[in-house]
């Protein structure tokens, strides 16, 4: 019988599966392992349930919401396409499902996030950074859910927890945050974190297999934009909107959904630089 922190493993396995888009795989994914570790579907469909708070169908459909969600606000994709994007054949099964989850039309939803160019002030104190490399990051991560005035605590837990493993794979050490979704657009005004270290030690990982707790993930290569903040002028919450809306409304740049990441300096000056993949 599997032990719990390999259920839990395998768990976060199908959850990463669903948010890079393996949609209907990943549901089926669940399935297989549990008739490879010879476990009931039901069981591992629960513990699924209590890791992430809800079912894996559920937790697909918030998954897609949150992507539309960030497409319909911070580009100009008709809403068909948008729809298809996260997995509907039809604008209208599109539209149910939407409605169902914010309570709100697509088109509605857009207009009231929508803003006129001239009313998105200029950043201020922050410097524009674009990179067009795509920026593979190797990263050791776990995650974490909550609201988004939780995450410095997050930091605290997952530098608690295993400062002593992700030193031997990042030296010095180089602190990374995912955001996976905007928490404006969560029903329960939720976030979905990684925290994260770069693995700036290759050969010190086995690529196959992540210390307990902790799992290897490849940022995609993109192109992304965004500002770097110095340490008094960094608010998350503030920040995150002001970012997005100025490479939308004032740079003319489609954010996509995939995660904003939050780079920590190394320096030891306190700069944060959020960065949003870009088309």
């Amino acid at each position: 019988m599997l032990q719990g922190i390999e259920t839990q493993f395998l768990v976060e396995k199908a959850v990463r599966s669903i948010e890079s888009g393996i949609d209907d795989g990943a549901v089926e994914y669940i399935r297989a392992i549990a008739r490879q570790l010879d476990i009931s579907h039901h069981h591992l469909h629960r513990t699924f349930a209590i890791a992430v708070g809800e079912p894996p169908g559920a937790y697909r459909r918030r998954v897609s919401m949150h992507a539309a969600a960030l497409r319909l606000q911070w580009s100009r994709e008709p809403i068909g396409r948008i729809g298809y994007a996260v997995g509907y054949a039809s604008q209208a099964a599109f539209t149910r499902v939407f409605d169902r989850f914010f309570g709100i039309l697509p088109g509605r939803y857009r207009a009231a996030y929508g803003r006129e160019r001239t009313a998105v002030a200029p950043i201020k104190h922050a410097q524009f950074v674009q990179v067009d490399d795509g920026m593979p990051l190797l990263l050791l991560a776990t995650r974490y859910r909550g609201y988004s005035e939780d995450i410095d605590g997050f930091w605290d837990d997952f530098l608690m927890r295993f400062g002593d493993v992700i030193a031997r794979y990042s030296d010095p050490l180089q602190r990374v945050g995912l955001i996976y979704n905007d928490w404006r657009a969560d029903p329960d005004g939720l976030v979905r974190y990684d925290c994260c270290v770069v693995v700036n030690r290759v050969d010190a990982v086995d690529m196959r297999e992540a210390p307990d707790g902790l799992h290897l993930i490849l940022s995609r290569e993109r192109e992304y934009a965004g500002y770097r903040f110095p340490a008094q002028s960094y608010d998350r919450r503030q920040s995150y909107v002001d970012v997005g809306d100025s490479l939308f409304y004032r740079r003319s740049m489609a954010v996509t959904e995939d995660p904003a990441i939050e780079l920590y300096d190394t320096a030891g000056n306190g700069e944060t630089t959020l960065l949003y993949a870009v088309e």
